[in-house]
């Protein structure tokens, strides 16, 4: 082997490690901020339907609803964020049908956009409503 294959050699093998080093360190980041935004919003989903359920039943919840209204406008879906805004729009209220309608399309947003298998309207609507 020559001097110049040597070199060669060499110089590919440090290109190769510093390309895979910045790779790894690109996707390693890119990874933690995409699964950091998932913590923030799937935090803020929940917070909201708790704030709401504790709203229902007067034992608060106004205060986490506000809170976690403004980290879905912030971290939420556009899916999640346009069934929030139908939401309030019909009065963020569960005690008339098109309230209770919104809510169930909402929780259906929530449910679709943090990964998980789709579930009929219907049986979303049963077991936010059907006591």
């Amino acid at each position: 082997m020559s001097i110049t294959q040597l070199i060669a050699q060499t110089a590919v093998t440090f290109f190769a490690a510093t390309l895979g080093a910045f790779l790894g360190a690109y996707l390693t980041r890119r990874t933690e901020k995409f699964k950091h935004l998932q913590e923030l919003r799937s935090a803020a989903y929940i917070d909201f339907v708790r704030g709401a359920a504790n709203a229902a039943h007067r034992t608060g919840g106004i205060a986490e609803v506000a809170d976690a209204r403004c980290r879905i406008a912030i971290y939420g879906g556009k899916s999640v964020v346009h069934s929030l805004s139908e939401f309030i729009a019909h009065g963020a209220q569960t005690s008339n049908p098109k309230g209770m309608q919104a809510f169930s399309e909402l929780c259906q947003a929530m449910r679709t956009e943090t990964g998980r298998e789709s579930v009929s309207f219907e049986y979303i609507n049963r077991v936010l409503f059907s006591i």
